[in-house]
C-alpha cells in the first residue's frame, strides 16, 4: 500500500517537473495569446481577473529588471502596508526606495505615481480605494 502511494506521489511530482519549463517562457511570449497581457515600451503587464496586476519592467537605463505587483485596495486588504495618502511627489517617490514592501497609495497618490512613471493620471479613476503596490528589484547590486 505504501509503495502504491509513493508511486503516485512520484508520478505527480514528475508531471509537475515536466510542466515547469512551460511556465518559464516569460511574459513577452504571451503577446496576442492572452487578453490580460499588455506590452508597452519597457514593460509587460498582466492583469489577472482577481484584480492583481503583475508587471515586468526591463528598462535598459536601469541596472536590472523590476517586478511590480499591484492589487486593487477595494478587493484586497494587506496588513502592515505602508500608507501614502499625500499626493506630494516627494512622498509618493518613497515607493521606489521601499523594495519588497507593500505600500498602499490613495487614489490621489496613485495619480501622482502614474505621472512619475509616464502614464496617464486618469488611470487612477478606476481605483477609488487606491492600490497596494510592491516592487522587487531583480539582480540589482546595492
Amino acid at each position: 500500500m505504501n509503495k502504491k502511494i509513493l508511486g503516485i506521489f512520484i508520478a505527480v511530482l514528475a508531471v509537475a517537473m515536466l510542466a515547469t519549463p512551460v511556465l518559464a517562457i516569460g511574459p513577452k511570449k504571451t503577446e496576442g495569446k492572452n487578453p490580460h497581457v499588455e506590452i508597452h515600451d519597457f514593460n509587460t503587464q498582466m492583469w489577472l481577473p482577481s484584480g492583481v496586476m503583475n508587471e515586468w519592467v526591463e528598462n535598459p537605463a536601469q541596472p536590472g529588471p523590476i517586478v511590480v505587483t499591484v492589487k486593487d485596495a477595494a478587493k484586497f486588504q494587506i496588513r502592515n502596508a505602508y500608507v501614502i495618502d499625500d499626493p506630494d511627489p516627494a512622498m509618493v517617490g518613497m515607493v521606489f526606495g521601499m523594495e519588497n514592501q507593500w505600500v498602499k497609495l490613495s487614489q490621489a497618490a496613485l495619480a501622482t505615481f502614474l505621472v512619475m512613471v509616464g502614464f496617464d493620471p486618469a488611470g487612477a479613476a478606476g481605483f477609488p480605494a487606491g492600490i497596494y503596490i510592491r516592487m522587487v528589484y531583480v539582480g540589482w547590486s546595492a
